[in-house]
C-alpha cells in the first residue's frame, strides 16, 4: 500500500535531491537507491511528480462547439479598431481599474462570439442561433455588453436584449449597458460620445422603463444605432412584435437573451402546466404591461412562442442565448418546428462555454463547495472554510410547518448576524473608502414566511443593538471572541497582511450598531429596492425569495443564510447570489446551509465540470451542437430542470462506464447512532469471510480474483452511506445486474486496502488473517459528512495482468491529461469489476497541514470498532448500458 499523501510528498524531496544531483530521470532516480523509496510506492511518486512537473499555459478562450467555426468574416475583421468597444475597454480599463487579465478574458471571450456571428456587411439573408455559457455571477454581462459594442462597430444596427422577468433585473441591465455604451444620463461610463455615433435608447433606466410603442418607426430602417433592453412577459413581447411589425430586409438585427434558460425554453406539450404560479415568482401587476398577467402570461411556452415570432421578423438576425444553467437550453429538441412561431431556439450553429474567470477573485461553485473527482484529476477538490452548517431542528424555526407556528431566531441564524456585524466591520477596516455590507437571508419561496422571519430578525437587531451600546460586558466578549476563533485563522491562512485585531475593528461596529443595520424586505408584500447606484454604502439585511434568486446581484454580500430546497439544478445554482468576484474579502464570507443543501450544491460544482468537459471533448471530435447532444448526470435527489422544459430529453445509457465511484459521506456528528457502522462492519465480514483464503496478500493488502457477480451485488445493494449525486445504491446495483445480463461484471476482484504496519487493526473475516491493519482518514471542514476521497492510486491495477498493465502505463505516459489509475480501468475487459475495500481507523486525526480537516468524529461522539468505505471500478463497456443521463435528442439534419 502507498505511504499516503504527506509520505508521497517526502518521497518527492529525496527524489528531486536524487535528480538534480545525480542528473537522473525520475525512473532512473526511483531505483537509484534500492529500498529509499518503496516500490509500492513507485506509481504514486511518478503520478505525483507528472502532476507537479506539468507546465500547463491556460489559454483563456471559450470552447467552442460549432457548426462551421468562426466565420471567414472575421479573419480581416480587426475588433481594436472599433470605436463603441475602445471606448468601453477604456473605461473598464481606466476609470474601472479592472486588471490587464480581466480586460483581455473579455476582449477575447467577446471576440469569440463575434466570430461565430454572420458579417451585418453581408447582405443575403442570415439567421444565426447561438448559446453562450458562462458561470453563476462571474460576468456575463461584461460578455454580451462587449459583444453588443464590437457587434455595432461591425454594423449591426438594432440590439435588443430580452433580460429576465422582474422589472428590476431589466432595470439593472438597462442601467449597465447604458454605463458601458454611452448615454446622456448615465452618472457614470462611457459618456455619450460624438452625435453621429450616438445610441437610440427605446427603453428608459427607471423600474417602469421597459418598452412602451413609439409612433415613430424611423429609427428602423438602419439609419442610427438602436437598442432595447425589454422583460420576457407576454403583453410586453406582444406589444414589442406588433410595433416592430417588420424590419427592412437589409437591417442586421442582434438578440441578446440574457437568463435564456428562464422562460424561453418551450413547455408546449404540457399546456396544463402554467409553470410557476405568481406566489413564487413574486411578480406583480408593476412587471407587466397591465392591472395583472393574462391567464398564460407566465407560460414559458408563450414566451418562446413570441421569441420565435420575433426573431422571425428580421431578415438578418443574430440570436445569442446566455446562461449560467443551460441545462434546459442544450435539452431543447433541435428538430422542433412550429407552423406558426418557426423553429425553436436551439443554439444549432454553436456553443461557447466562457472561461473560469483569470485569478483567484471569482468563488464560484466549485471553489466554494469543492466537487468529486473526474476523470483525469488526481483528486476531487475541497471547499473553502466558510459554510456553516445550518441544523435541521434550526430550520424548523425559521419554517415553522404549522400555520400558526412562532418564528424564531434559532442559534445559527443569531451566529449569522453576528458574522454579518463582524464581517462588516472586518471589509470597513481593510477598505479606502466606504462600502456596501450586505447580508442575505432566503428561507422559502412563501412571502407571508419572508415577512415574519424579517420581523424576528429586525427584532434579534434591536436586541443586539442595545445590548452593544448600554451593556457591553456580555456581548462584546462574544463578538470578539468569535472574531479570535472563527474569523482571523482563516484570514491568516490565506492572507496573513489582512489580519487585524478586535481592536481594528471594533470602531466600525460602533456605527454598524449605532444608527443600525437596516432589515429590508424584497417581496411584493413591500415597496423595498435594491439600488446600489442610488445607495452605493448600503448596509442591510436582505430578506427575500425569488427576487433575490436570478440575475439581480447583490453589492457587498457579505453572510447569507439560505435554507430553502428547490428539486432543480437551475433554479439552485441560480440562487447562489454569494457566487461572484469576492477575491478581496472571500475570508469574511460566510454561508450558513443545510447539510443537505452543502451536497447538492458540491454535487452540481461535479455536475456543471463534467458538462463543460464533454462538450470540450465534443469539440476535439469535431462534432457540432445539432451531433452532439450533451449530456447531463442525473442525480438521486434533483432533476436538471422543470420537467416540462425537458420533455423531449431521453434517459441515455452507460451511466458508470469506465468510471470509479466511492463512498464518501457517511452520519459522523455528536449523538449520531453507530448502527450504520456497524452493520456495514458485520457485512464486510459476511463478505470476506465467504471468499475463503485470499490469493494474494502483500503489505497490508488481500485480495481475491475473479469472483461472483452475486456477492458483489449483496454487499452493494446493504452497504449503507449517505447518498450522494454520484453515488446512489439503487443505480448502482441496477447498472450492475444491467451489465450481467449482458456478459459483462460477471467476474470482480476484491481488494481489502489497510496497512502493513499499522497502529490500530480490526477483524474483518479474513480466513486465517484476523488482525487487519486500519487507514486513517478524516472529514472535510466544509461538508462534514464527506471523507473527500478514501481511494489509493495504487489500487486499481489489482486482478490485470502484466499485460494489461504494461498497456495502461504505456497509455499514462503518452498522454499528459491520462491518470494512472484511469489507464488501468481502461484496461479492464468488460467483464472485470473491482471492489476495493477501506477499514478507517475511527479514530483518525487531520494531518497537521490539512487545514479544511477535522477529525473522523468529535471527541464525545460514539464511535464504531471500524468505518468501512469502498470504491468499485467499472471497466468500459461494449454494449448499451442503464439510465442515469439525460440527453436531448440528436438533430436528424446532422
Amino acid at each position: 500500500m502507498t505511504s499516503g499523501g504527506e509520505g508521497v510528498e517526502r518521497h518527492m524531496q529525496v527524489l528531486r535531491a536524487l535528480m538534480e544531483r545525480d542528473g537522473l530521470t525520475v525512473d532512473q532516480a526511483l531505483v537509484k537507491v534500492p529500498g529509499l523509496i518503496p516500490d509500492e510506492d513507485h506509481d504514486a511518486v511518478r503520478e505525483a511528480w507528472k502532476a507537479q512537473s506539468s507546465v500547463v499555459i491556460q489559454v483563456l478562450e471559450p470552447t467552442e462547439l460549432s457548426a462551421a467555426g468562426p466565420r471567414s468574416w472575421f479573419e480581416t475583421h480587426d475588433t481594436s479598431q472599433g470605436y463603441y468597444w475602445t471606448r468601453q475597454r477604456s473605461f473598464l480599463k481606466f476609470e474601472l481599474k479592472r486588471k490587464d487579465a480581466e480586460v483581455d478574458n473579455i476582449d477575447l471571450s467577446s471576440d469569440r462570439v463575434l466570430a461565430h456571428l454572420e458579417d451585418p456587411q453581408h447582405r443575403e439573408p442570415f439567421d444565426v442561433r447561438g448559446l453562450v455559457v458562462g458561470h453563476v455571477q462571474s460576468g456575463k454581462t461584461s460578455n454580451f455588453s462587449a459583444l453588443i459594442a464590437k457587434a455595432a462597430d461591425a454594423g449591426y444596427k438594432i440590439v435588443i436584449v430580452l433580460s429576465g422577468l422582474h422589472n428590476s433585473l431589466r432595470q439593472q441591465t438597462q442601467r449597465r449597458l447604458q454605463r458601458d455604451l454611452g448615454h446622456e444620463d448615465s452618472p457614470t461610463g462611457v459618456g455619450q460620445g460624438v452625435a453621429e455615433k450616438w445610441w437610440t435608447w427605446m427603453t428608459g433606466e427607471g423600474l417602469d422603463g421597459d418598452f412602451v410603442p413609439h409612433t415613430n418607426t424611423a429609427c428602423l430602417q438602419g439609419q442610427s444605432q438602436v437598442i432595447l433592453v425589454v422583460k420576457k412577459n407576454k403583453s410586453r413581447l406582444d406589444r414589442l412584435i406588433d410595433w416592430i411589425d417588420r424590419v427592412p430586409e437589409h437591417v442586421p438585427v442582434l438578440v441578446i437573451d440574457d437568463e435564456a434558460d428562464q422562460a424561453s425554453v418551450n413547455t408546449g406539450g404540457n399546456r396544463g402546466d402554467r409553470g410557476p404560479a405568481l406566489e413564487e415568482l413574486d411578480l406583480t401587476s408593476a412587471d407587466f404591461d397591465a392591472e395583472g398577467p393574462a391567464s398564460d402570461e407566465l407560460d414559458p411556452s408563450a414566451i418562446n412562442l413570441r421569441v420565435r415570432r420575433l426573431l422571425g421578423l428580421f431578415a438578418r438576425c443574430s440570436y445569442v442565448a446566455y446562461t449560467a444553467t443551460p441545462f434546459a437550453n442544450v435539452l431543447i429538441n433541435p428538430d422542433a418546428n412550429d407552423h406558426e412561431a418557426g423553429e425553436d431556439l436551439f443554439p444549432r450553429d454553436f456553443i461557447l462555454t466562457l472561461p473560469h474567470p483569470p485569478g483567484t477573485d471569482y468563488v464560484g461553485t466549485e471553489r466554494l463547495f469543492g466537487r468529486d473527482e473526474l476523470m483525469g484529476d488526481a483528486e476531487g477538490t475541497d471547499g473553502l472554510d466558510v459554510i456553516r452548517i445550518v441544523p435541521d431542528a434550526d430550520v424548523s424555526q425559521v419554517v415553522p410547518t404549522g400555520g400558526n407556528a412562532a418564528v424564531r431566531v434559532p442559534a445559527s441564524l443569531r451566529a449569522a448576524l453576528c458574522d454579518y456585524l463582524l464581517a462588516s466591520a472586518g471589509r470597513l477596516a481593510r477598505a479606502e473608502t466606504d462600502r456596501p455590507c450586505t447580508m442575505l437571508v432566503h428561507v422559502d419561496v412563501k412571502k407571508d414566511a419572508q415577512d415574519r422571519l424579517a420581523e424576528v430578525i429586525g427584532a434579534e437587531l434591536s436586541s443586539m443593538r442595545q445590548s452593544w451600546r448600554y451593556d457591553r460586558t456580555e456581548f462584546e466578549p462574544q463578538l470578539r471572541e468569535r472574531w479570535d476563533r472563527d474569523f482571523r485563522p482563516l484570514t491568516a491562512s490565506m492572507n496573513i497582511d489582512a489580519d487585524v485585531s478586535f481592536e481594528t475593528i471594533e470602531p466600525y461596529l460602533d456605527p454598524l450598531l449605532g444608527r443600525g443595520v437596516e432589515v429590508r424586505v424584497l417581496n411584493s408584500n413591500h415597496g423595498n429596492e435594491i439600488d446600489f447606484d442610488v445607495e452605493p454604502t448600503l448596509k442591510a439585511v436582505l430578506v427575500g425569495g425569488n427576487k433575490l434568486s436570478r440575475g439581480v446581484t447583490i453589492e457587498g454580500l457579505l453572510v447569507s443564510y439560505y435554507v430553502r430546497r428547490t428539486p432543480y439544478y437551475d433554479t439552485l445554482l441560480q440562487m447562489g447570489r454569494w457566487f461572484g468576484y469576492r477575491g478581496d474579502h472571500v475570508d469574511l464570507t460566510r454561508l450558513y446551509s443545510t447539510q443537505q443543501l452543502v451536497g447538492w450544491f458540491h454535487d452540481l460544482a461535479t455536475i456543471e465540470e463534467e458538462l463543460r468537459r464533454q462538450i470540450e471533448d465534443y469539440v476535439r471530435r469535431g462534432l457540432t451542437p445539432l451531433r452532439a447532444a450533451p449530456r447531463i448526470r442525473s442525480h438521486a435527489r434533483m432533476q436538471p430542470t422543470a420537467r416540462n422544459k425537458m420533455r423531449d430529453a431521453a434517459l441515455v445509457e452507460q451511466a458508470f462506464d469506465g468510471r470509479k465511484l466511492q463512498t464518501l459521506r457517511f452520519p459522523f456528528g455528536i449523538g449520531s447512532p453507530t448502527t450504520a457502522f456497524e452493520e456495514n462492519l458485520a457485512l464486510t465480514r459476511r463478505l470476506l469471510s465467504g471468499l475463503g483464503a485470499p490469493v494474494h496478500v502483500h503489505a497490508g493488502h488481500f485480495g481475491w480474483n475473479r469472483v461472483d457477480a452475486q456477492p458483489v451485488l449483496e454487499f452493494v445493494e446493504a452497504f449503507s452511506s449517505i447518498s450522494q449525486g454520484s453515488f446512489e445504491r439503487e443505480s448502482i446495483v441496477d447498472y450492475i445486474r444491467d451489465r450481467v445480463r449482458v456478459n459483462e461484471l460477471t467476474l470482480w476482484h476484491i481488494l481489502v486496502s489497510g496497512l502493513h504496519d499499522p497502529g490500530a487493526t480490526v477483524d474483518l473475516g479474513i480466513v486465517d488473517h484476523p488482525k487487519i491493519g486500519m487507514i486513517t482518514r478524516s472529514r472535510k471542514s466544509t461538508d462534514p459528512q464527506s471523507l473527500g476521497v478514501v481511494t489509493e492510486p495504487g489500487d486499481e491495477s489489482f486482478g490485470l495482468t502484466d499485460t494489461q498493465k504494461t498497456e495502461a502505463e504505456r497509455f499514462y505516459q503518452s498522454d499528459p491529461r491520462v491518470r494512472l489509475a484511469d489507464a488501468y480501468r481502461c484496461s479492464r475487459t468488460p467483464q472485470e469489476g473491482l471492489l476495493v475495500l477501506y477499514p478507517i481507523d475511527p479514530n483518525s486525526q487531520p494531518g497537521s497541514n490539512a487545514k479544511l480537516r477535522r477529525a473522523l468524529f468529535e471527541p464525545n461522539a460514539p464511535r464504531p470498532d471500524c468505518v468501512m468505505a469502498y470504491s468499485i471500478s467499472f471497466p468500459h463497456t461494449r454494449t448499451i448500458g442503464d439510465a442515469q443521463y439525460l440527453s436531448g435528442p440528436r438533430s436528424e439534419r446532422a
